[in-house]
């Protein structure tokens, strides 16, 4: 807590829980710690009498309090079993680590349970009333106090209370009973990524039953039960509502404190917002996290009844136009947030960090390597995880976990219900937050519906945070964008993409996808996967070097299409899954150094006016060949570098009108154009481009290539193939789609081994990770930049400037024939030719940078054929 008063309620609850007995389970089979196949630094450390001992609510936080944390018995249950009363259950349980976690001693995939255990009510409680309260139990927890049926609550992620105090002896042990039933994804419930049975892929472990702190207080018959507080810098106003139970005829004070000193006061009726005014208010961000203090009595003629703790952040975030592009604004000012997806498992606790040390690793590690932004993916972490997140500056994008509608068209009505109750609860309960700037409703499309209405239902609950309708929408897999959303969010591995800003501020949901995989002893056992797909291991070298293009990229697209945001996966391994952090957070799989570089630079450029206007035009020095097709007429082409490579024209190819002039037409298979002799040494980076008109839809075809020992040693072209699954389609209005159909994509394309041809086994850059709602309009002119680099071993294809894709390959094998223009040697099947025109077709002996393929091609879309044709060549 940020003020004095909740350090000292935190001393007297340490106080309360230390003299009050934890009995022991009984007849119970002891418990037994279990390891997972890699610890964490904490496994060992995590107390088997009272784990998690921290106050596990930071901001509506009382100071007396006891944790029922602990052992308690369990048994699994069956479905129709009478709740078992008296008698000892059969194991013991460590509470709150779930069932299927080591750390529980359990380690079983039970989707049903009983947990029990008594416990005494402190004497020093009086006559108060005692709240049994949950962090989280998945899915259905049923709570009975000494046999009678006190409560029930559904929802993995959000928490509960129950006023027991009807069912309590006052002296005396109680026993408390709690049964769970989890379905995991059965009863259609948000449960994210997690899987029945064995775990593969992107998918992991369920974890099931009481996974967060269970804990006992008392309060008054009149107590404050919730609090909901927002900032308002144009006022410089915190604006406060507190929910009392019983609050009828009561008044609410609330103090803000720097410090220990009060710096506003106001006080307003219960469930009705006042405000509290702080002047020259210090604002939150990540690189200055303050906290304010808040302290909260609720008063009844003069008498205080109860009082809580809490703390606030003053900061805004909000969409607005800087130079004429929207961007996400923090405080009023545009910082770029360069974020990571986290997914918060734990070999030893899955869904619970097995201590609060471990919850603030996660994020401090965040900050150590420079990112300001993490992307909560699938899961709602513990409130006291998004103290930390408040507490060290960290901006959050919030998830809300997916109904696993993999194999249905849509979600039933049932699911529909259940996963907009449980939204709601989930952002009532952490609106509160300052970290939390962004809500993510729904991801690719997974299980998307009513995507508008939900949208401006949490914008609502919500009004102080952005929405992102839908993760990856922009682009992606089928999913349907909301014109309510606040982001237009594109997802491509390994680009990364981006749309352009318009009236929605654009950002990258997730990229990367390439890691090395962790050292040697911290790998977990399985096979190890990247966005859903085996894994090959990557050298740091080459991902580093890749690592470096992306940012490179990300920085362009910054400056050119008004990027606010970039999501990298990964920040951690996850069981199968790849990340910058091993599993067992003891090791990182790149240099934290660079990563925080590279972050710190993209941040920091985004701050600087002068670094978010783009390089102006300007044509790459070093063409190696030039041809802009002006000649308009005749068998050749003449090679404007100055390098002497004539293309000839073959099997009947002829003219059509160009970008500016003429252009090569290609209308029927066999016809090309064709230099003496290879033009690009294909075992050193390269860079081709051209501007490619298709003049047929659906067509595959080489459009640039050169002949290698079998097929093209490259091809840059155009195919059409079915687009892959890579997540259920969204619902178009009411009538839900799963057919992707085929999509088409301009493509980079090189074989993967001398020996095969490319159409068998090649490597193909191109926006695969796409629905093909950017198809290549016919008779549309692109300029198509194709880019092979032996730095970072990986061919990269950009279209109109823009990187669309980055694929990793091992070497290109030697040209053994002449530059070709207008098809290649067996890259695409029946035939292998390009139906349409093709202009200013330039090649480099080296891999042009992201932002000089950008300045090529604004250079050639300004003047038509890029250089003057009265400047020399020399000057190429």
């Amino acid at each position: 807590m940020s003020c004095a008063w909740g350090r000292a309620g935190a001393l007297i609850a340490a106080f309360v829980f230390a003299s009050v007995a934890v009995p022991e389970a009984g007849a119970a089979a002891p418990y037994v710690r279990k390891l997972p196949p890699l610890s964490t630094p904490w496994t060992r450390s995590v107390s088997t009498v009272a784990p998690l001992p921290a106050y596990p609510r930071p901001q509506l936080e009382r100071a007396q309090w006891l944790s029922l944390n602990g052992r308690w018995q369990y048994e699994q249950g069956t479905a129709g079993r009478a709740p078992p009363f008296g008698g000892s259950l059969t194991q013991t349980i460590l509470v709150p680590f779930p069932v299927q976690s080591p750390l529980s001693g359990i380690e079983r995939g039970d989707t049903r349970g009983w947990y029990r255990r008594t416990f005494e009510v402190p004497a020093a409680w009086g006559a108060r009333h005692v709240m049994l309260n949950f962090g989280a139990v998945s899915w259905e927890a049923t709570v009975y106090v000494n046999g009678r049926l006190a409560g029930t609550h559904r929802g993995d992620y959000d928490s509960f209370a129950l006023d027991i105090t009807r069912f309590l002896h006052r002296r005396g042990p109680n026993q408390l009973l709690v049964g769970f039933y989890d379905p995991i994804g059965g009863a259609d419930e948000p449960v994210g990524k997690q899987v029945p049975g064995t775990p593969g892929g992107i998918h992991h472990t369920a974890s099931s039953g009481i996974w967060q702190t269970v804990w006992l207080e008392p309060v008054a018959a009149r107590h404050i039960s919730a609090l909901d507080l927002t900032p308002e810098l144009r006022s410089d106003r915190l604006i406060v509502t507190a929910t009392a139970t019983g609050g009828s005829g009561t008044t609410v004070v609330a103090q803000a404190l720097a410090g220990t000193h009060v710096v506003a006061s106001a006080s307003g009726h219960p469930g009705r917002r006042f405000a509290l005014r702080i002047s020259d208010p210090r604002l939150w961000s990540p690189s200055d996290p303050y906290l304010y203090g808040l302290r909260v009595r609720l008063v009844s003629r003069k008498t205080t009844v109860d009082r809580v703790s809490s703390y606030f952040g003053m900061r805004s975030i909000s969409l607005g136009r800087v130079d004429g592009v929207t961007r996400i604004l923090l405080n009023g000012r545009f910082v770029f947030e360069s974020g990571a997806l986290d997914q918060g498992y734990w070999p030893d606790g899955l869904y619970t960090p097995p201590t609060d040390a471990a919850i603030r690793f996660d994020i401090d590690a965040a900050k150590r390597l420079g990112y300001n932004m993490l992307r909560e993916h699938q899961k709602v972490e513990p409130d006291r995880w998004y103290y930390w997140a408040d507490k060290l500056g960290i901006l959050v994008w919030q998830d809300m976990p997916s109904m696993p509608t993999e194999q249905r068209l849509a979600p039933t009505p049932a699911g529909k219900a259940e996963f907009k109750r449980e939204l709601r609860a989930i952002v009532i309960q952490h609106r509160s937050d300052p970290s939390i700037v962004t809500w993510v409703p729904f991801n690719e499309g997974w299980d998307q519906f009513d995507v508008t209405r939900l949208t401006r239902l949490v914008k609502r609950l919500d009004p102080a945070a952005l929405v992102d309708s839908d993760s990856g929408s922009a682009n992606c897999c089928n999913a349907v964008p909301s014109p309510a959303s606040d982001l237009r969010d594109t997802h491509l591995y390994f680009g990364p993409f981006a749309l352009p800003a318009d009236r929605q501020a654009s950002v990258i949901g997730e990229y990367g996808g390439v890691l090395p995989f962790p050292p040697p002893g911290h790998i977990w056992p399985g096979v190890l996967t990247s966005i859903g797909s085996p894994a090959l291991s990557w050298p740091v070298p080459t991902v580093t070097a890749f690592l470096r293009q992306q940012y490179a990229e990300l920085s362009q697209e910054m400056q050119t299409r008004g990027l606010s945001a970039a999501v990298f996966t990964e920040l951690g391994s996850y069981e199968d899954e790849l990340g910058i952090i091993s599993y067992d957070r003891r090791s990182f799989s790149m240099p934290p150094g660079l990563v925080r570089r590279l972050n710190e630079s993209l941040i920091h450029a985004s701050m600087r006016p002068a670094d978010l206007r783009a390089a102006g035009p300007k044509v790459p020095p070093g063409t190696s060949g030039l041809w802009r097709f002006d000649e308009g007429q005749g068998d050749t082409v003449g090679d404007a570098s100055g390098n002497g490579h004539t293309l000839f024209l073959r099997g009947g190819a002829g003219w059509t009108h160009g970008i500016a002039g003429s252009a090569l037409s290609i209308t029927a298979p066999g016809q090309s154009a064709q230099t003496a002799a290879p033009v690009i040494d294909t075992t050193h980076s390269f860079t081709v481009s051209a501007w490619l008109s298709s003049a047929r839809a659906g067509q595959s075809g080489t459009a640039v290539s050169e002949p290698g020992p079998d097929g093209s040693s490259f091809s840059l072209g155009i195919e059409t193939a079915s687009q892959g699954a890579q997540s259920l389609s969204g619902e178009v209005g009411r009538q839900p789609t799963l057919s992707l159909g085929e999509g088409t994509w301009w493509t980079f394309e090189v074989p993967a081994a001398p020996n095969c041809a490319s159409w068998e086994c090649g490597v193909q850059a191109n926006l695969r990770y796409d629905d093909g709602r950017f198809d290549p309009s016919v008779g549309t002119w692109y300029q198509v930049t194709g880019v092979y680099n032996t730095a970072t071993q990986t061919i990269a294809v950009y279209v109109d400037g823009i990187p669309e894709d980055v694929e990793h390959v091992f070497g290109v094998p030697p040209a053994t024939g002449p530059l070709t223009v207008g098809a290649g040697q067996e890259d695409y099947e029946p035939t292998d030719s390009f139906t349409g025109a093709i202009d200013q077709v330039r090649t480099y002996g080296r891999a042009l940078t992201p932002t000089q393929v950008w300045q090529l091609y604004r250079a050639e879309r300004v003047s038509g054929k890029g250089i003057s044709p009265s400047r020399s060549a020399v000057h190429v």
